[in-house]
């Protein structure tokens, strides 16, 4: 398990953080595709310089451009550190129209045909899939199922409570007698019907043990993963450690990369947490999937 900075790779060369503007020679192309679905492509000054390209799935019901433009400036810092990366809508989100084929596989379907697309415009045929919340876990389950995912972008994505997660949560509570009292009330106030959702209700995990066997799976196949969690994610993790306690020992592989960044909100709305994070995207790209 590597933790970030990432250490134990080459110097890499400076990365500016900021979003990059059309004086960078970002060149940007909007795409229809797959018959309803839209999307954009963002390339290198000069065209592809990377073996891999990004893939960014939708977070939640959010447009392609991400929450608060998100994937938008992620887009155009990794397209200026020679990597493309192409954002589109899934059926039904932001511009591409809902489809007539509700099945199953819809989701891994479209992600395909966004492949297959890159690959026709740009010639290249290996992929780093990701995204924040359900794009981390769309990504996810995708990727043992395409031999072209060779990398993963885990943004808020998979994890699980731990002990070492409750003792975290509920330790420094027991510190507080306020704390202590409101418990008590709620023990012996009437009983709720239904306990409040937390996050992680909503999110599309498999079980603990599958999640760790996708992820032996994928670490065997040599796929590179990089799994960041923030503090927005805090009712199911909340230590950078988490990750070993959640999967085990696949966690020690050199192709797993892990942080937690408690002071950053979901979706990274502070700009110094966006410069963080794209910093970090772009250090570990480069390093996995640099030319």
């Amino acid at each position: 398990m590597t933790t970030l900075p990432l250490s134990g790779t080459a110097p890499l060369r400076a990365v500016d953080p900021r979003p990059a503007s059309a004086e960078d020679g970002v060149e940007e192309s909007v795409h229809v595709f797959a018959g309803n679905l839209v999307g954009v492509l963002t390339q290198p000054p000069g065209g592809t310089r990377a073996r891999a390209a990004l893939v960014l799935l939708n977070a939640g019901l959010t447009h392609r451009m991400g929450p608060f433009r998100l994937y938008v400036q992620m887009a155009r810092v990794l397209a200026a550190q020679g990597f493309t990366v192409f954002r589109f809508d899934q059926s039904g989100l932001g511009d591409s129209a809902l489809s007539t084929q509700v099945t199953a596989g819809r989701v891994m379907a479209e992600t395909t045909a966004a492949m297959d697309l890159v690959t026709s415009l740009t010639g290249v045929r290996e992929f780093v899939l990701g995204g924040l919340c359900s794009g981390a876990n769309d990504a996810f389950n995708i990727a043992p199922a395409d031999a072209r995912v060779a990398g993963l972008l885990l943004l808020d994505g998979v994890g699980y409570r731990t002990p070492g997660y409750h003792l975290r949560h509920y330790l420094p509570r027991l510190l507080r007698p306020a704390s202590i009292w409101g418990y008590f009330r709620r023990r012996l106030g009437p009983p709720r019907d239904t306990p409040p959702p937390e996050l992680d209700d909503f999110s599309d995990f498999p079980t603990r043990a599958e999640a760790a066997r996708r992820l032996e799976a994928l670490d065997a196949r040599g796929v590179q993963a990089l799994l960041l969690y923030t503090g927005g994610v805090g009712d199911y993790y909340n230590h950078r450690s988490q990750a070993r306690a959640c999967f085990g020992a696949v966690m020690r592989s050199p192709g797993m990369a892990t942080d937690y960044w408690p002071e950053c909100d979901h979706t990274f709305y502070l700009r110094a947490h966006r410069e963080k994070l794209f910093h970090a995207v772009s250090q570990w790209m480069l390093a996995r999937f640099g030319a």
